[in-house]
């Protein structure tokens, strides 16, 4: 299943532009379910909570999307409602398939092959760990899956050319912008008329939920260097862990490539090849680098003389019968031919590097204070959430108790800039429970990452609506600009008709260009791209259309739109793009259904700080 997803990824980059069920564009979103009502709504076993919500927002706002936040949730429960599906349908998505499709990324290839390092580097930089990954991706993986199910039906070839050339063929255009700052001078301005405006427009002139808070951070790493260490406990741990540690082994190679997707005849040849270059290895060992930078086809390591570096017997090396083979071989030796995936191996150790007490002395050190800090830390969590406890109103006690600073965030607070401040969501979320923000309590042991905060209140405010006479400049400039693209507006509808009954119209057009539709609707509101597909030149005449861009009407020619050529691929990519269409509308009806079938809860956290 999940190879024939990587065989259809170039169709999906359609297919994800036309469709509007797509979950993609809102990141990894991994649902858990919870001991208590701290969600929005649970579907199922399937659990949205506005954590998961804020985030998909952030990702969705860091992709270039615009981030509707009512938008956004329904597609989370979109999701949630396939996942819940795809239990009915018995779709599901186990760890080998995981480690599968990983192992078959070539995000993590090195020289064709999968490379642990990359992998390993990749769960660092932007996973807790790897169960994070997997969950995240069974998810995803669910759900591509079931979209794949809704979107396999068969369009006919004219239906795919139609949408081929509606979605690839480019457009001539030209354009000319109609300036609202032409304008501002036309609008009148009283307090009646602003008054109105600012009723009319009272969500943009509210204060958001804030807090102003003090807080406390203790981390097992601060305390790890202050861990006194004997030498006695360390040859202790050496002698423990001696049987456990892995020697490691310097480890060059020569590759003939045959990829195991090859012929059985390429394979023969290949293994041929390697058997020959493995008789004069065997001939003459000591030039083994040498006779890599002649023969080997690997490109990454030929030019070092076959050297792959240093690995333990660990799964590292990315092959496990060429690991095998090398940990089999004592220093110096060359190895018979290996088979792998990748083709055909002949290996030699260069060095057996066995850990040994001095070598691995400042190591054992590192990790028994690590534990010890780690011990250290525990007791200092449970002495600060006692203290906490019983003093709720203040949290210097713990603070010095715990020899750790007590810091204060002075600027306001709230849901909507917490990430820009660079504030956990766990601890946003404490922030703005009851506990410290209604009661101004101390907060409770929150654990972020390895570390944990306290928190406490120090000055709250409540969503309101700033007075009318307070926020008087900014209405009457919000006014203005509001009115100046109304007029501009009107004006540029009145120039439309001009220009579509072939009148004469003085207008500052932009040189003729073409545009690709899936390129501008990358950028351009659904509406706009919806009025440029809609301008459809005829007879040698252009077309004219009006384009609503973000602050400012666009006047748009059409003057010609080139037929794509017939290419087999591009029509079979055009097959995918329709049947997703399809696709989509069956997943809506099957979502309605599982709507209706499948329990659902309100918990107690809500989409917005309004509600």
């Amino acid at each position: 299943m999940f190879h024939a997803l990587e065989k259809h990824r170039t169709p999906a980059q359609i297919l994800l532009g036309l469709i509007g069920l797509s979950f993609m564009s809102f990141g990894l979103i991994s649902f858990q379910s919870r001991p208590n009502d701290a969600y929005i709504v649970q579907i199922g076993e399937q659990v949205i909570t506005r954590m998961q919500l804020e985030q998909a927002i952030r990702n969705t706002e860091a992709s270039g999307g615009q981030a509707d936040r009512q938008a956004v949730f329904q597609t989370l429960m979109q999701q949630a409602y396939l996942l819940e599906g795809a239990k009915k349908l018995g779709i599901s998505v186990s760890d080998e398939q995981i480690k599968q499709f990983i192992v078959d990324m070539p995000d993590f290839h090195t020289n064709g092959q999968f490379d642990a390092n990359k992998f390993q580097q990749f769960l660092e930089h932007n996973y807790a760990n790897e169960q994070a990954f997997m969950d995240e991706w069974r998810v995803r993986l669910t759900t591509m899956a079931m979209q794949r199910l809704l979107v396999s039906n068969v369009s006919s070839d004219s239906q795919a050319t139609q949408i081929l050339n509606a979605t690839l063929s480019p457009r001539t255009v030209r354009s000319a912008a109609i300036d609202p700052q032409a304008f501002v001078a036309q609008v009148k301005i009283s307090d009646e008329e602003l008054k109105k405006f600012y009723e009319a427009n009272q969500k943009n002139y509210a204060l958001q939920q804030g807090i102003k808070y003090e807080y406390m951070v203790l981390s097992p790493k601060d305390l790890a260097a202050k861990q006194i260490v004997s030498n006695e406990e360390i040859q202790q741990a050496f002698n423990e862990m001696q049987g456990s540690l892995k020697a490691k082994r310097t480890i060059a190679h020569i590759l003939i490539n045959a990829p195991k997707s090859a012929d059985a005849d390429t394979r023969a040849k290949a293994k041929a090849e390697a058997e020959k270059i493995l008789a004069e290895v065997k001939a003459k060992p000591e030039q083994f680098a040498e006779l890599a930078k002649k023969y080997s086809q690997d490109v990454g390591s030929a030019n070092n003389g076959g050297m792959l570096g240093e690995f333990a017997q660990d799964g590292r090396l990315g092959s496990q019968s060429l690991e095998d083979a090398a940990f089999a071989l004592k220093e110096g030796e060359i190895s018979d031919v290996v088979e792998s995936d990748a083709g055909y191996h002949i290996a030699r150790v260069t060095d057996i590097n066995t850990p040994d007490f001095e070598g691995q002395k400042e190591e054992i050190r590192q990790r028994l204070q690590e534990r010890k800090a780690q011990a250290e830390y525990a007791k200092l969590v449970e002495q600060a959430s006692e203290l906490a406890f019983e003093t709720p109103d203040k949290l210097q006690p713990a603070a010095e108790k715990s020899g750790v600073e007590l810091q204060k965030q002075e600027e306001w607070l709230t849901r909507a800039n917490a990430s820009s401040l660079n504030v956990p969501q766990q601890v946003v979320d404490a922030l703005f429970g009851n506990e410290v923000f209604t009661k101004k309590h101390n907060s409770e042991a929150i654990s972020v990452n390895g570390v944990t905060w306290f928190v406490r209140a120090t000055e709250t405010r409540n969503e309101s609506i700033e007075p009318f006479e307070q926020v008087k400049a900014r209405v009457q400039e919000d006014f203005v600009r509001s009115e100046s693209i109304r007029l501009a507006r009107t004006h540029a509808e009145t120039m439309l008709k001009d220009l579509q009954a072939g009148k004469a119209v003085s207008l500052t057009w932009s040189a003729p260009e073409e545009v690709l539709p899936l390129e501008f609707r990358q950028h351009a509101p659904q509406a706009a791209y919806e009025a440029l597909m809609k301008a459809m030149p005829r007879d040698g005449k252009s077309a004219y259309t009006l384009v609503d861009m973000p602050n400012m009407p666009v006047l748009t020619e059409v003057s010609a739109i080139k037929t794509v050529a017939d290419d087999k691929q591009q029509l079979a990519m055009a097959h995918e793009s329709l049947s997703a269409l399809k696709g989509d509308a069956l997943a809506q009806a099957y979502i309605a259904i599982l709507q209706k079938e499948i329990p659902t809860k309100q918990g107690a956290e809500k989409v917005s700080d309004s509600e």
